[in-house]
C-alpha cells in the first residue's frame, strides 16, 4: 500500500527532493520523509516544522538547481547591513542550562582520574 505524498522539502545532505508523507497509527499526528539519505521520521518540533512546509516537486527541484549553482532564491530574505551594533546583554538563553551527570559517567571520570594520578604518584615515588 503506496502512501500518498504531501509535498516535497529539500534534503540538504543529498541535495534531492524529499517526499513528505502523512504518519498511520500512532504516529498520525506526525509527518515523516524518505529521500535517497533514507527515511526520515524525526519527531522534534525543528524537523516537524522544516517538514510541515513542504512545497510542490517542481518548486522544490528549482530551489535544489537554485542551490547548486550558487545562486541566491528569490523568495530568501537578503540580511539588511547594520550601521552600528548593538551588544546583546543578558538575554535569556533557554536552552543553556547544563544537563546533571549520570552515575555512570561520574565512576568513570573518577576512575580515570583515580588512573592517572596512580601513575604520577608511582613515578613520584620511583623518582624519590
Amino acid at each position: 500500500m503506496e502512501k500518498e505524498i504531501l509535498g516535497y522539502v529539500t534534503c540538504r545532505t543529498c541535495m534531492t527532493p524529499k517526499a513528505i508523507m502523512q504518519g498511520s497509527g500512532k504516529r498520525k499526528e506526525y509527518v515523516h520523509g524518505r529521500c535517497e539519505c533514507g527515511p526520515d521520521n524525526r519527531t522534534g518540533k525543528p524537523a516537524q516544522l522544516e517538514m510541515k512546509s513542504f512545497k510542490p516537486l517542481a518548486d522544490i527541484e528549482l530551489e535544489i538547481e537554485t542551490i547548486k549553482n550558487g545562486k541566491p532564491q528569490l523568495n530568501e530574505p537578503k540580511p539588511e547591513p547594520q550601521s552600528e551594533l548593538t551588544p546583546v546583554v543578558n538575554k535569556p538563553q533557554p536552552d543553556c542550562e547544563s544537563k546533571p551527570i549520570g552515575t555512570a559517567t561520574c565512576v568513570g571520570i573518577g576512575a580515570v582520574t583515580g588512573f592517572v594520578l596512580g601513575g604520577v604518584f608511582k613515578v613520584l615515588k620511583a623518582v624519590a
